[in-house]
């Protein structure tokens, strides 16, 4: 019986929708299989863009080889996504009447998808150390992609250690504990994963690496600190009379504060 109700109360809402465009003229939906062609034509269009992308990315990891430079870079893709997401606005279509947008989680799932491919482009063993349970690993897999291998510790400084002898190139590490008291030196704290969450929530795992993080445009100075936090700064995690705090980038440094790295800010998604 409920199915049947479903049924004819869905059969009542196609009509209805029927009857609603029929009376605003609207243009009679195009044959499935115009559709489809079409699809097919800017599935083509996306592959010989995507060729193109990675030609470019060849050319870059050229110079990245002569120079040395980070293939990873935490900042330049919070900013490629955080413009994506902004500019989120598909096509409007005689058919549709309206923008057509793609949800920001699938837009950052697939530019993360791309950006993978790039890395691995660059640097074919890119690696990262993930240390935690398997919220951790899929934390990771959220932030760098699922194609960019995982090796998996139980403990932060395992997977730390592995980043310091180059068996790792970045260490996903629980937001959450200690760690950050006695961060290796040359480690520093590079983002906060998953990018894509609201203003106000703190990150769940935050990213280690060898190197700086390049500024986003909109980030945070993740530092350490004794005693009361100032205003406007987020306490990610506590151990003792210490704090991991998260402060806008453009403000000066509290009195004692110890850097440990640079965020990008959240990429929120629009309401």
């Amino acid at each position: 019986m409920r199915a049947r109700y479903l049924i004819v109360l869905t059969a009542c809402f196609s009509l209805a929708a029927s009857a609603g465009a029929k009376a605003q003229g609207a243009p009679a939906p195009r044959p499935l299989e115009a559709l489809r062609a079409e699809i097919d034509r800017v599935d083509g269009e996306m592959l010989a863009l995507l060729t193109a992308r990675a030609g470019i990315v060849a050319e870059v990891g050229a110079g990245k080889a002569t120079s040395g430079g980070p293939v990873f870079r935490p900042g330049r893709q919070a900013a490629l996504l955080r413009r994506l997401v902004e500019r989120n606005a598909g096509p409007q279509t005689a058919q549709t009447q309206t923008p057509q947008t793609q949800t920001a989680q699938t837009l950052v799932q697939v530019w993360t998808a791309i950006i993978a491919g790039s890395i691995l482009q660059q640097k074919s063993d890119f690696r990262v150390a993930v240390a935690g349970d398997a919220d951790q690993a899929l934390l990771a897999q959220s932030f760098f992609g699922a194609a960019i291998p995982q090796s998996r510790f139980a403990q932060s400084a395992e997977a730390l250690d592995a980043l310091v002898a180059g068996r790792a190139d970045a260490a996903v590490l629980p937001s959450a504990g200690s760690w950050w008291l006695d961060l290796p030196q040359g480690l520093r704290i590079v983002a906060g994963a998953p990018l894509l969450r609201p203003a106000d929530a703190p990150p769940q795992a935050l990213i280690v690496t060898r190197s700086e993080a390049d500024p986003s445009g909109a980030d945070l100075v993740l530092v350490r600190l004794s005693g009361t936090p100032p205003a406007g700064g987020t306490v990610l995690a506590r151990a003792g009379a210490d704090a991991l705090v998260a402060l806008p980038a453009a403000r000066a440094l509290p009195p004692g504060a110890t850097p440990l790295g640079l965020m990008a800010e959240p990429l929120s998604p629009k309401p």
